[in-house]
Formats: C-alpha cells, sequence, structure tokens
C-alpha cells in the first residue's frame, strides 16, 4: 500500500500538544486604568447645582422657625414682664414671697419666674440646608479650580502578568504597556465656549452662595457652631413633604454619591478586565512563546518552526476573534468568514507577485548595464 504523502501544511502533532498545555494552564491577570481628564468637561454637576439653587433660595429667604421656651427665675425687681406662667408659678412656690405690705395689703415676691418665647432657626431642616450650603460651596469651588487648570488628556496604563507551563518547563511574562496624549493647548473652538459658558454659570451659583451667607438663617446658625449633620438625611415631614427641601434633598444625595465615587477610585483605580478581552493578552503571550520556542542554530529551522506555529497561531487567533464578536453580541456567518480570509489571501499574493516582478526588473536592468559597459571591452 503507498504510503500518504505528507502535506506541508500538516501541523507537527508535538508542537499542537505543546500548545494545548500551554493555554490550558495558562494562569494570567490583567489591569487597566484610564485617566481622562474629562471629568471637568462634564457639567451634569452643574446642571443639578444650578437647578436647585431656586429652590435653595426660596428656603433661605423665608425659613422654617421654631419657637422655644425659656425659664428663667430672676429677682422681682429685674422681672420685665410678668405672665400667667410667672403668676402660677409663684402660687406653687409661696416661699419666692418675701413680705407682705401692711398698708396695701399685697404680697411682694422676692424672685419671680420669667417666661420668655423666643425663635429660633435652629432646627433640623435648617442645619440640613446649613450642611449642604456648606458642601455646595466647597465642591463648586473645587470645580472651579479644576477649570482654570483644565487640559485635555487621556493616559492609559495597561498591566498584564501571566505564568504557565508546557512538558517541561515554566514559561512567565510580565508586560506593562503606557500611553500618554501629546500636550497640547491648542483646544477647539467648541471646548472653550463650553469652558466659558460654564465658568459664567458657576459665577452664578456663587453670588447665590454668597447671598445665602448673609441671611438671618445662615448667620445665626453660623455664630452657634451647628454641627454638620452626617447622611443619611432623617426624612422629616417638612423634608418629605416640601417641594423645596424635596429638591435640596436630592442635590445633597447626588453631591455625596460623587464624594463617594472618587473616594473608591483613591483606593484603587485599577479596574480588572474579564474574558474575552483578557483572551486576546493570553494568545499575544502564547504567540511570544512560540517565537521563542522556533529560536535555533540555523535560519532553515527556525523558518520551519515558526511556520509549523503559525498554522497553529492562526486557528487560535480565528477561535479568539470569533468569541470576542459573539461576545459582543455581532453575528458573522461562515460565508463572511470565508470571504475575509479569500480577500486578504489574494491581497498577499498580489503583493508577492508585484514584488517579485520588481526583483526581476530590477535584476533585468542591472544585467543590461553591465553587459552596455563590457561592451567596449569586447
Amino acid at each position: 500500500m503507498a504510503k500518504k504523502k505528507e502535506s506541508k501544511n500538516d501541523i507537527d502533532e508535538s508542537l499542537k500538544k505543546k500548545k494545548d498545555i500551554f493555554i490550558d494552564k495558562i494562569n494570567s491577570n490583567m489591569h487597566y486604568v484610564s485617566d481622562f481628564d474629562s471629568k471637568s468637561f462634564s457639567f451634569e454637576w452643574l446642571d443639578q447645582i444650578e437647578y436647585a439653587c431656586p429652590f435653595i433660595d426660596t428656603i433661605v429667604r423665608i425659613p422654617k422657625l421654631a419657637l422655644i421656651k425659656e425659664e428663667l427665675l430672676v429677682k422681682a425687681e429685674k422681672s420685665k414682664k410678668i405672665t400667667v406662667e410667672s403668676v402660677k408659678d409663684l402660687a406653687k412656690h409661696p416661699n419666692y414671697i418675701e413680705e407682705k405690705d401692711e398698708k396695701t395689703n399685697e404680697y411682694k415676691p422676692k424672685q419671680i419666674l420669667n417666661v420668655i418665647n423666643e425663635e429660633t432657626y435652629n432646627i433640623y431642616e435648617n442645619r440640613f440646608l446649613y450642611t449642604l450650603i456648606n458642601q455646595m460651596e466647597e465642591f463648586v469651588l473645587t470645580k472651579e479650580d479644576e477649570l482654570k487648570n483644565f487640559t485635555l488628556h487621556e493616559d492609559k496604563s495597561l498591566e498584564y502578568s501571566a505564568s504557565t507551563v508546557t512538558d517541561y518547563e515554566n514559561v512567565n511574562i510580565e508586560m506593562r504597556v503606557t500611553s500618554k496624549t501629546f500636550p497640547s493647548n491648542n483646544l477647539d473652538k467648541k471646548l472653550k465656549d463650553e469652558i466659558r459658558k460654564a465658568k459664567a454659570r458657576i459665577k452664578k451659583v456663587k453670588s447665590y452662595i454668597s447671598s445665602w451667607h448673609v441671611s438671618p438663617m445662615f448667620k445665626e446658625l453660623d455664630h452657634l457652631h451647628v454641627k454638620f449633620i452626617k447622611p443619611p438625611i432623617r426624612k422629616t415631614n417638612i423634608i418629605l413633604k416640601n417641594t423645596n427641601f424635596q429638591v435640596a434633598s436630592k442635590l445633597f444625595d447626588y453631591l455625596q454619591n460623587i464624594a463617594s465615587k472618587e473616594d473608591t477610585s483613591n483606593i484603587d483605580n485599577l479596574e480588572k478586565e474579564k474574558d474575552p478581552i483578557q483572551a486576546f493578552l493570553d494568545h499575544s503571550f502564547l504567540i511570544d512563546f512560540c517565537v521563542l520556542d522556533s529560536v535555533a542554530k540555523t535560519k532553515r529551522e527556525q523558518k520551519e518552526k515558526m511556520s509549523q506555529y503559525a498554522l497553529l497561531l492562526l486557528k487560535e487567533e480565528i477561535h479568539r476573534t470569533m468569541s470576542l464578536l459573539l461576545s459582543c453580541g455581532i453575528e458573522v456567518t461562515d460565508d463572511e468568514i470565508i470571504r475575509m480570509v479569500t480577500d486578504e489571501l489574494k491581497r498577499e499574493k498580489t503583493k508577492r507577485v508585484v514584488g517579485e516582478d520588481d526583483v526581476k526588473k530590477k535584476f533585468k536592468s542591472a544585467v543590461d548595464e553591465y553587459l552596455e559597459r563590457m561592451q567596449d571591452y569586447l
């Protein structure tokens, strides 16, 4: 029986086994961080604050008050006002009476209870507003500073490490890729206009805040050195049912949420990516290993081994690409895949033919030139 002729496209089974073990045993990690300095360019925060300002202003202009009753025992001659409560308290405490005037037949008290009713802004709802205004001012000033030093850039960093084994090797890789956009002072007109408009809007917000600082409510709470309230907000009837307080409450939660996200990003702004993207880096690790494993004493041996690995890598590349496309919801038919591969083959063959023709033309030109020069000696 005739022996089957071995095709030059047949894959070396030992290399295929090595490749399979390599992929199966890969343990890899990838971390990616993108520092895109466009936080200032997103003005959602300004929209939220601008919308809330008129509602907050209404509360500050007509603030809620609480009536507090202060009771103080004073000397009778210093009492400015005798109330029903004062008389009732005196009846309960006859020891307050010093002596009886025999001529007028009146009792003269030595001390008496003074009851003073006072209005105060020191209630929970106003302390909540006081906290919100102070936090809003700090937030706006921070954003204003960011706009002053605003530059549009995007810095990226990709870190990848992996380890695996073959039949007789431990293989490791560590990689770090960074990219940094070139600094540029030539921001386009649209961006400059947006920043200019944002600064004008911030100026109006700061005008609101300045007016709130001189309000009677704010001055009293400032004078009392009241403590800022801590989230979550206590849902009192006023905060729940008053439209102005509802808007203020939403803004408070919004600013707290931003602060929480910034704190989290400061702790660890490296985001771990999952498959199938990570599979591409694993495939790149495999390519690097194939190059390393193909290094040989002679060019011929290297070429033969790389040719074998190229066939293996082709299958792996198709697998990875299809996995990514499908995971992204992109359907690709068999005919489309075959057509893409066929087109690339045609393009590569055309380049090779053109390249060979160029070499032939150059060689023929050199020979013709040589023969022409040699005719003088013939």
